[in-house]
C-alpha cells in the first residue's frame, strides 16, 4: 500500500520534472530519487533514509530495496475453553469445646490448735541392785554302763562280805577289781580285789588285800551261784587257804553318777 502511494505521487509530479533528468524530493522524511521521469518501474526509484539539502545533481542515491514481505505467521492456536468454576464445598466450622468450668476455690486452711504435750510422770527410781548369789556350776553327769561283753551272771556288781562290809566289783581292763564301798556316801575306798584275771569259767585269780595283816595275798574268786561269790586267799606258797562267801547286793546296771562321786582308785 505504501509503495502504491509512492508511485501515484511520482506520477503527479512528473510534469514538473526536467526532461531527460532524474528528480529528487522528500516525502515523510525520506528522500526519493527517480532516475527517469519516463520510467514506470520500481527499479528506477531509490529511497534514502532521510532527506538532505545537498544538490540533487552529482549525488547518486542508494536504490530503494524492495521491502521484504514478512512470512505469514501461523494462526494462533484456538483458545482453551475456560476452566469450570471451582466447586466450593461448605464445611461447617468445628464446634468449639464447651468452656471448662472454673476450678472451685480451695478450701480455707484448717487452723489447728496445738495440744499441750501430755504430762509424763517421772519413772520411779530403779530398785537397788541386790547382789545375786553365786551360781554353783552344775556337776557334770557321767553315764556309767555295764560292759557289753559282761554276762548278766558275772561278778560285776555290789557284794556284801561276812563282816557286813560292801565291796563293789568292776572291770579294770581285761581283769576285775574290787573296792570297798561306803554305805552312806557310796564312795569307793581301798582296793580289796586286785587284778583278778579269768582262769576258767566263773573263776578268776589275782591278789586279795588282807585288812588283818595289811598284805596282799594270792587269791581266787569263783561264782558258786547266781548271787553268791566265793573269795579265798592263800599263804605259805598257796599251801594254806582261807575263804568267805559274799552275797550279791545288786547287779551291775546302767546308772548315772556325778563327778563328785568319782574318786581316784587306790593303788594296788
Amino acid at each position: 500500500m505504501k509503495r502504491t502511494c509512492l508511485l501515484v505521487a511520482l506520477m503527479l509530479l512528473a510534469p514538473f520534472a526536467h526532461a531527460g533528468e532524474g528528480i529528487s524530493f522528500s516525502i515523510g522524511g525520506h528522500r526519493v530519487h527517480l532516475d527517469s521521469t519516463r520510467c514506470r518501474s520500481l527499479s528506477c526509484v531509490s529511497v534514502s533514509d532521510r532527506a538532505r539539502r545537498d544538490d540533487d545533481n552529482g549525488r547518486t542515491l542508494k536504490p530503494v530495496l524492495a521491502p521484504v514481505t514478512p512470512a505469514a505467521s501461523p494462526p494462533p492456536p484456538p483458545a482453551a475453553p475456560p476452566a469450570p468454576p471451582p466447586v466450593i464445598v461448605y464445611k461447617p466450622a468445628p464446634a468449639s469445646p464447651p468452656p471448662a468450668a472454673a476450678p472451685s476455690p480451695p478450701p480455707p486452711p484448717r487452723v489447728t490448735t496445738p495440744q499441750p504435750p501430755p504430762v509424763v510422770a517421772a519413772p520411779p527410781p530403779p530398785p537397788a541392785a541386790v547382789p545375786a548369789a553365786p551360781v554353783r556350776p552344775a556337776l557334770p553327769v557321767i553315764r556309767v554302763s555295764r560292759e557289753t561283753d559282761e554276762p548278766d551272771e558275772g561278778p560285776v556288781g555290789d557284794w556284801q562280805t561276812e563282816a557286813n562290809n560292801l565291796v563293789r566289783v568292776r572291770r579294770c581292763g581285761n581283769a576285775l577289781c574290787g573296792y570297798a564301798l561306803d554305805r552312806t556316801t557310796r564312795d569307793l575306798g581301798e582296793a580289796v580285789l586286785i587284778n583278778m584275771k579269768p582262769k576258767q569259767d566263773a573263776r578268776w585269780t589275782g591278789g586279795v588285800y588282807s585288812r588283818d595283816s595289811g598284805n596282799i595275798r594270792y587269791g581266787t574268786i569263783a561264782l558258786t551261784g547266781a548271787d553268791k561269790l566265793r573269795v579265798e586267799s592263800c599263804v605259805l606258797g598257796r599251801f594254806y587257804c582261807t575263804g568267805a562267801d559274799w552275797l550279791r547286793v545288786s547287779h551291775s546296771r546302767a546308772r548315772v553318777i556325778t563327778q563328785g562321786q568319782l574318786r581316784p582308785e587306790p593303788r594296788s
